[in-house]
Formats: structure tokens, C-alpha cells, sequence
């Protein structure tokens, strides 16, 4: 066995020791204190960065804060802007306040643009359309309602125009069986035949039983009576009829031997049915014609199974070229508006 195995402890004991005195030697060389600890330097502020700031804030947002309005001759001003000002064409360095100045556009106050925040600038502004209604915004003034809201308009009637006008004449001619029994035939102005009732002769309050689909069931006889003619000094008689028709039931004609109207000296007019074709050029309805029958109720906008009808084709004057139309306002007063057509 080798000697260094032998004196292992003491070899490791013996290097220790000189790595000691080496340690110590360099240690009291460089005059430091082997052993004193270097802690630094003690900080005693307690304080926190930022507080100050912080406290501010917490206060300020524990703050009811109000953004308000400035307010400019009775105008609410939004911020960072001021009032609204125009410029004529022709004196375009001189603004236009449209509270303070005359009328933009004849007949129409500013103030009335204001109000629905349109925009005067344009030389056709009162007849621009803003919400699409049909209705200019100069109707839309004029009529009192508001011109951006669809819903709210002028009266549709005051769009409604006349496309055609279909009218059928007929008169009713008699035809004495004695005993007050009779036979009757349609027939135009002209003479022609249109229509004829079963042979068998009838008796009054009888409805006709005219054979063709034109008038079928459509009057009633009621009687015959006798007129003096102070022209002839003779008596002439007079045949009444009753409309059955719904939207004419009740109202009663009375035709002479010749079939002409009582009072009537030629066969220009008969028993007449009237219906228009119309179309409304208003609430998204331009170009869609229909038709409506003298005597009947009709929606604006037109529905053919609209279950309110306010309006009403009262009645046409031929002779006049107008129809009258009845309908209620919203204040419940009965009003008529006429029509004229060619």
C-alpha cells in the first residue's frame, strides 16, 4: 500500500490548512475585515410614487360630471361647432342665419327647416321628397304634416288621378199586356236592344227577369201610375223601377212608354254605372292602376281586401265630368273631394 493511501487524512487536512493561511494572508494584505458584510445603503422613505395623482383621480371620478349645450338665440349648439350659416348664391360673402334672415324659399319659415333639420341650400329643396312619401316637402308644410316621417302625409286623395272612365247607359222599356201586366226590354240610347225578360208578362213588385247576364235581377218593377201632360191634355203613365244594385239599392227611376226618363224629351241619359280606373301616384304606389265602381268604399293605399275603406265614390256627374268623393277626417268631420276627369 502506498503511502498517500496510508495518510490520506492527514494529506486533506494538510491542504486545507494551507488554503487557510493563504485566504488569511491575502485578507489582512488588502486591510479589508474578513468579516464584515457590505448591506448596502438603508432607504427610510415609505412614501408611495404616484400616490398624490392617484387620490386626484379617485376623487374626481366620484364627481358628477355634465357635458352641457351651449345655447345661441334659442339654438342648442353641439360642441366644437357653432351655428349653421348659409350663402347665396349671389352674395356668398355674407352668411345666412336662417333664424334671423327672411325665408330661404317663399311661403316656408326657416324655422320650419330647422325644425325637421332639413337643409334649405338647395334652390329645389321645397320640392325635394326627403322621406320618399310622395309628398314634396311644400305639401308636406302646407298640409301640416311631418315631411320625414313616411307615415305621416297629406291627404292620398289629393294624389288620386283619373286613368279611364267606363259608363253604361241603359233605359227600360215597356211593353203594356193590359190587366197591369208587362213586358220589359234593356235598351242604349240608341234603341238597340241589350237585353229581354222571359216572355211571360209580369205584375208589379216583381224583380225582372231579364234573360243575358247585363242587368240580370237587377230591377224591381213597383208599379205604373198616370201623369196628366198638360201639352196633350191627356194622361201619360209612368213606370217606376227599383235599383237593387248594392251600392244603389233603393234608388228608383221612372221610364215613359219610349223609355226615356221622366222629364226627359230624348234618351241622352238612362240609368248610368260609372267606374274609374285610378291610380295613386303616392306611398309606393305610382303606376299601379285599379278600379273602383260608382257607389263603393276604397282604401289609400288601395287594398282590394283592406277591411277599413274610408273612402267612398259617392257619386259621378256626367254631365259636369266630376265625381264626388266622401270620406271622414281624423277630427270625425264628413268632407267631400271632387275629381275631375274628361
Amino acid at each position: 500500500m502506498s503511502w498517500f493511501s496510508e495518510n490520506y487524512e492527514k494529506a486533506f487536512l494538510g491542504g486545507a490548512a494551507v488554503i487557510a493561511v493563504t485566504l488569511g494572508y491575502m485578507s489582512f494584505k488588502s486591510g479589508d475585515d474578513p468579516f464584515s458584510i457590505d448591506i448596502g445603503k438603508q432607504n427610510n422613505d415609505n412614501s408611495v410614487p404616484g400616490l398624490n395623482p392617484i387620490n386626484k383621480t379617485k376623487k374626481s371620478l366620484a364627481i358628477s360630471h355634465e357635458i352641457l349645450q351651449r345655447d345661441v338665440d334659442g339654438r342648442k349648439v353641439d360642441l366644437f361647432t357653432g351655428v349653421a350659416l348659409f350663402a347665396k348664391a349671389d352674395d356668398p360673402k355674407n352668411p345666412v342665419d336662417l333664424l334671423k334672415s327672411s325665408p330661404v324659399h317663399q311661403g316656408i319659415p326657416n324655422t320650419w327647416w330647422l325644425k325637421y333639420k332639413l337643409d334649405p341650400g338647395f334652390s329645389n329643396a321645397p320640392e325635394l321628397d326627403p322621406d320618399e312619401d310622395g309628398f314634396t316637402n311644400r305639401e308636406e308644410f302646407v298640409a301640416e304634416t311631418n315631411p320625414i316621417d313616411f307615415d305621416k302625409h297629406p291627404n292620398p286623395l289629393t294624389k288620386l288621378r283619373m286613368v279611364e272612365r267606363k259608363t253604361t247607359q241603359v233605359h227600360i222599356k215597356p211593353q203594356d199586356f193590359g190587366n197591369n201586366k208587362f213586358l220589359f226590354k234593356l235598351e242604349n240610347k240608341r234603341e238597340r236592344r241589350l237585353n229581354q225578360m222571359d216572355p211571360k208578362p209580369i205584375g208589379s213588385n216583381t224583380i225582372i227577369p231579364f234573360i243575358l247576364p247585363l242587368m240580370k235581377d237587377r230591377f224591381k218593377f213597383l208599379s205604373v201610375m198616370e201623369k196628366p201632360n198638360a201639352r196633350t191634355g191627356m194622361k201619360d203613365k209612368i213606370w217606376l223601377f227599383e235599383d237593387q244594385k248594392p251600392n244603389k239599392k233603393g234608388d228608383v227611376y221612372k221610364f215613359t212608354s219610349r223609355g226615356r226618363l221622366e222629364g226627359l224629351s230624348n234618351r241622352s241619359i238612362g240609368i248610368m254605372d260609372t267606374s274609374f280606373t285610378l291610380r295613386l301616384e303616392a306611398l309606393k304606389q305610382g303606376g299601379n292602376n285599379f278600379e273602383i265602381k260608382e257607389g263603393t268604399n276604397f282604401s289609400l293605399p288601395y287594398k282590394a281586401d283592406a277591411k277599413i275603406k274610408p273612402y267612398f265614390l259617392k257619386k259621378v256627374d256626367l254631365k259636369s265630368k266630376v265625381a264626388e268623393v266622401v270620406y271622414t277626417d281624423e277630427n270625425g268631420q264628413s268632407n267631400t273631394h271632387t275629381m275631375e276627369f274628361k
